[in-house]
């Protein structure tokens, strides 16, 4: 069994190792390392002060550390588990740069009439998914706003939850950025959901025709 695992793995490896593989490797690591560091800043309290406030925080990353530490040493024990662990990511890399967005999911734009059933049923597979991609651009230019740009788990986090596209993480939406050849960045200094100043991955004003004018703060120093 193990044999045939290696034998898969290098055969799939090796027909794009620098296209598919690659980008949905990184999307993965993107959306992993989002979603740790988020659960690890989630545990500090605003109700304390000092050092107590920063426990939280300090524990999560002793048990992500714990984790790890655990993983590796399963790994060392059963060398095979490796095997499965390279599988699924290869498996995971192909489903996030090719899962394409769902047509019949609601449109992440609020304040916007529904059509009447009859005109649904009167719209084409093509014109359903055009309306989806067209919803998708309009939610990341809203997104954007008068900013330089946003960050890709910042988009993410707009899609994850009921009447949106429940699920959707940085990979998928990297994807369909993708497919919409709305390039995406790997240094993009904005705000996060936070509100604190922050450098990603994420999507500049520049790269979006509809957003492709100069900033109010680039307008400024400009003028002087």
């Amino acid at each position: 069994m193990k044999q045939q695992i290696a034998k898969a793995v290098a055969k799939v490896a090796e027909r794009n190792t620098e296209g598919w593989l690659a980008e949905g490797s990184e999307a993965i690591w993107q959306r992993f390392a989002d979603g740790v560091t988020g659960w690890i800043r989630a545990g500090r309290r605003d109700d304390l002060e000092g050092w107590r406030a920063a426990l939280g925080p300090v524990v999560r990353l002793v048990l992500v550390g714990a984790v790890g530490y655990g993983v590796w040493a399963l790994v060392r024990r059963f060398p095979w588990l490796l095997w499965l662990l390279l599988a699924g990511l290869i498996a995971a890399a192909w489903k996030a740069t090719h899962k394409h967005p769902a047509e019949d999911v609601d449109e992440p734009v609020e304040d916007v009439d529904e059509p009447a059933e009859d005109e649904l049923a009167e719209q084409t597979l093509e014109e359903r998914r055009a309306a989806a991609e067209k919803a998708f651009v309009e939610y990341v230019v809203a997104s954007i706003g008068e900013a330089k740009g946003v960050h890709l788990s910042t988009l993410a986090e707009g899609l994850d939850r009921p009447g949106y596209l429940p699920g959707w993480g940085v990979a998928e939406v990297r994807a369909q950025l993708g497919a919409l050849n709305i390039p995406c960045r790997r240094s993009v200094k904005v705000r996060n959901a936070a509100g604190e100043w922050a450098v990603a991955w994420g999507v500049h004003r520049d790269d979006i025709p509809a957003l492709n004018t100069p900033t109010p703060a680039e307008d400024g120093e400009a003028a002087a």
